[in-house]
């Protein structure tokens, strides 16, 4: 069995139409992959859906819809990685290696350091900018949002 560990940028496809969503649909129905997701995506996923409903981009309905389901699939579907001070620790060091050369904001690190910490097969992201980070990290990644396309930004 595979093992993805999604970003909150690449897990909210699941619950809100928009590019990679089918991909994300295509992973999320697999019995044969499990995804993992760091405590900090329960976290960032209520601010996500908060601000599409600030911004007209849902109504009040489906920002409700997307948190049962989300909560529904957190406790039946995904493998949760909580926060520790391993993570804290690596995302200080992944800072102080990386925060030189790209601009790297604080609760990515910390996403990016529960990967490390899972050590799965793919990191799923849709952020171009951690994707980088990720990749000098030598972690395999996958960019909904590129998925089925030949489009390298870098």
């Amino acid at each position: 069995m595979k093992r993805y560990f999604c970003d909150t940028s690449a897990l909210i496809k699941l619950y809100h139409a928009e590019i990679g969503t089918d991909f994300m649909d295509s992973v999320f129905g697999s019995r044969n992959i499990s995804i993992i997701i760091s405590e900090l995506t329960m976290i960032e996923f209520y601010s996500a859906l908060s601000k599409k409903l600030r911004v007209g981009e849902i109504s009040h309905e489906a920002r409700q819809e997307g948190i049962r389901n989300f909560d529904k699939d957190c406790r039946n579907r995904f493998i949760i990685r909580f926060l520790d001070r391993t993570v804290v620790k690596t995302a200080r060091e992944i800072i102080a290696g990386h925060g030189d050369r790209f601009s790297i904001r604080t609760l990515d690190a910390i996403q990016l350091s529960a990967c490390l910490s899972e050590k799965p097969d793919c990191f799923v992201c849709a952020d171009v900018n951690l994707i980088k980070i990720a990749r000098s990290e030598s972690i395999d990644v996958l960019n909904p949002e590129w998925h089925g396309t030949e489009t390298e930004f870098f």
